[in-house]
Parts: structure tokens; C-alpha cells; sequence
């Protein structure tokens, strides 16, 4: 059985995941159940996809945020004080909220981050996403990066994705879209699974950990989670438990 670390250790980022399969194993009464934790507005959005995939998608992120973070609050999954944020994100209606969560999906695999340290962001990606433009590299790379991506031959594929995933989960905890210029958020990729913020991009400089790590069944998950007084936190990944679905 998985516990949750972050809800005793305050040193703890948490990221939880789940997959669309897990969904489908539970059956029709645990889809009629997810559905039921949604609120109103939530339910409407998730009508409106065209596609089942997009849909299950949708419902498992919102399941997984308000179980876990249900738990981190001492509430049931339906009881947390929720709001529908910027771009509809979901959020914590508290201002004094005592911790931050951020959630991200790509084919069929869902994430969760949470902190209590300060923001977080999580992005993920599918390592065999293909294809991909090569157009791509010098608009979203920096110099450094770029060159690091074709030197990878073949394999500039996986490497663009390491970097594209980091980035994306530092802009996602500081709320920011992908229409900043991204060579700005540029990273160094040390040994792993840590990576080390080299860019130019007002207050990123410090106060930031940074991991990107391998996840099954074959994704990059990447964290970025504020760390003001500089002491690294422990990121502890875990399979989202099966007494926590509802």
C-alpha cells in the first residue's frame, strides 16, 4: 500500500499518477461515481468533449486532484473548498491555503503534484510523440539547448521532449502560458533525475527545484516546485492507491 509522505513531511513534493486504464478496470458504477464528485461546472465541461478519450481524461485529472488533495486537508474528495481557476484550472478556495497542486495528462497517463513548500508545476509528455516538427527546436530551445537536442542525432526527438517538459511545468507554477519566449526558460539537464534553471526569465534565478524522470509506461514527468529557502525537497512519485478511488 502507498501512503502519502507530504501530508506528515513538509520537505515532500508529492506526484501522484493514474491512467485511463485504471479507469476502465473499475467499470461503469466507478465512472457513475467519479462523475458525482464533479461540480456542476465541471460536469458541463466534460460533456462537451467530443471524444471519450478527451473525456475519461478530463474526469480522471479531477478525481485524482480532489483525492489527494482531499487527504492533504484532513476532507472528504467532495468536500474541499474548490474553484475553478484562470483557464478553468481547478484551485483551493482559500487564501491561506497550506499547499499548492498542479495536475497534467498526455496519452492516457494523468499526473498530480502537490507541495506544501509553495507553487508547483507538473508537466508530462509521451516520449514516442510523433511526429514532431524539427522547426520547433530553434523557437522553444536556447542556443546551448538547441545544440544539445542535435547532437542527440536520431534521438532529438527524446531530448527536445526533456526540455519541453521542464519548461512547461516551471510556466505552469508561476501561471504563465507558453506565449512567453521560451528560450528565456532555458535549462541545463544534469545528472538524473535533476535539472538546473540557466535562464534569463525575470525571478527564476533561484528558489526553484527542478526534476524530469522516466514513467511508465513511457512518459517524462517533469516537477518544478518553489523552494524559498533553498533547501532541496524530496519528489516522491507513487501510483495514485486503489482505496482511494471513489
Amino acid at each position: 500500500m502507498v501512503t502519502p509522505t507530504s501530508l506528515d513531511e513538509t520537505r515532500v513534493v508529492d506526484v501522484w499518477h493514474t491512467t485511463i486504464d485504471d479507469l476502465h478496470a473499475r467499470g461503469a458504477d466507478a465512472l457513475a461515481r467519479a462523475l458525482g464528485l464533479l461540480h456542476p461546472s465541471e460536469r458541463q465541461r466534460y460533456a462537451r468533449f467530443r471524444h471519450d478519450a478527451d473525456r475519461e481524461m478530463f474526469l480522471i485529472g479531477r478525481v485524482l486532484a480532489r483525492s489527494v488533495v482531499a487527504r492533504a486537508l484532513g476532507v472528504g474528495p467532495g468536500d474541499w473548498p474548490w474553484r475553478e481557476g484562470p483557464r478553468g484550472r481547478p484551485d483551493i478556495d482559500r487564501d491561506d491555503a497550506p499547499l499548492s497542486f498542479n495536475l497534467a495528462h498526455s496519452a492516457g497517463l494523468v499526473v498530480c503534484a502537490v507541495s506544501r513548500l509553495g507553487p508547483v508545476g507538473v508537466d508530462v509528455e509521451h516520449r514516442l510523440r510523433v511526429p514532431l516538427d524539427r522547426a520547433l527546436v530553434p523557437r522553444c530551445c536556447a542556443p546551448d539547448e538547441a545544440a544539445d537536442v542535435d547532437a542527440q542525432g536520431a534521438d532529438w526527438c527524446d531530448r527536445f521532449l526533456q526540455y519541453w517538459t521542464l519548461k512547461e511545468s516551471y510556466l505552469k507554477a508561476v501561471g504563465l502560458g507558453i506565449s512567453v519566449h521560451l528560450p528565456d526558460v532555458r535549462f541545463r539537464l544534469c545528472p538524473a533525475p535533476t535539472a538546473a534553471f540557466t535562464g534569463t526569465f525575470a525571478g527564476a534565478d533561484a528558489g526553484w527545484t527542478f526534476e524530469l524522470r522516466p514513467v511508465a509506461p513511457a512518459h517524462y514527468v517533469a516537477v518544478a516546485a518553489s523552494t524559498p529557502d533553498g533547501v532541496r525537497p524530496v519528489v516522491h512519485h507513487a501510483p495514485f492507491p486503489d482505496e482511494w478511488w471513489p
